[in-house]
């Protein structure tokens, strides 16, 4: 007997009454759905078309090297592979409000399961007050540096996160983003 591993989408839900993106300077929309009908015959035959606007940073998403890295690859260059396959999760839910992820947490809730190659995924649940606002990314934690640099000696080949990426070290380069860290 084989088992069928549990395919689990870890994605926000993503609509216009739940979802908040933060306004940043130079962007002149917020997030729009829109449904138009194309053509009406009788009987509710027809086509109806639905579009959205936003920013592809917004909800769940994946950052390209590219984003954070000068010559980075950009998200159509890494292969579709990377993303689908084994994961652990680390329970790291008592971090919080600017607090680091430290090398400590990690090996206590993954050490002894992570593989090389293999997906991490850290469960802070901070997204589970998501609202966009400065005050939810203040909530958020960020990983260590020497953290970062042991998930990639263990070989992790993706680290997923439930987090706003743009927090750190509080005497950090304002440059310093979780998500930068990683990428290097």
């Amino acid at each position: 007997n084989r088992t069928v591993p549990a395919i689990i989408d870890i994605s926000l839900d993503l609509n216009a009454k739940n979802f908040h993106m933060r306004s940043y300077d130079g962007f002149k929309k917020n997030m729009e759905f829109d449904v138009e009908v194309i053509k009406d015959y009788p009987g509710g035959l027809g086509q109806i078309v639905r579009g959205v606007h936003m920013r592809l940073h917004a909800g769940s998403h994946i950052d390209a090297p590219s984003h954070m890295l000068q010559g980075g690859k950009d998200i159509h260059e890494v292969p579709l592979a990377s993303f689908v396959g084994d994961a652990v999760v680390a329970d790291v839910r008592h971090r919080g409000g600017m607090e680091p992820m430290t090398v400590a947490d990690l090996e206590k809730s993954v050490g002894t399961v992570l593989r090389p190659g293999a997906r991490v995924l850290l469960r802070t649940d901070v997204n589970e007050s998501y609202d966009g606002s400065p005050e939810w990314m203040a909530r958020s934690p960020y990983i260590d540096p020497p953290a970062v640099d042991w998930l990639g000696d263990k070989g992790a080949s993706l680290v997923g996160f439930d987090f706003y990426h743009g927090n750190g070290p509080r005497d950090a380069d304002p440059a310093y983003s979780t998500s930068r860290h990683c990428a290097e």
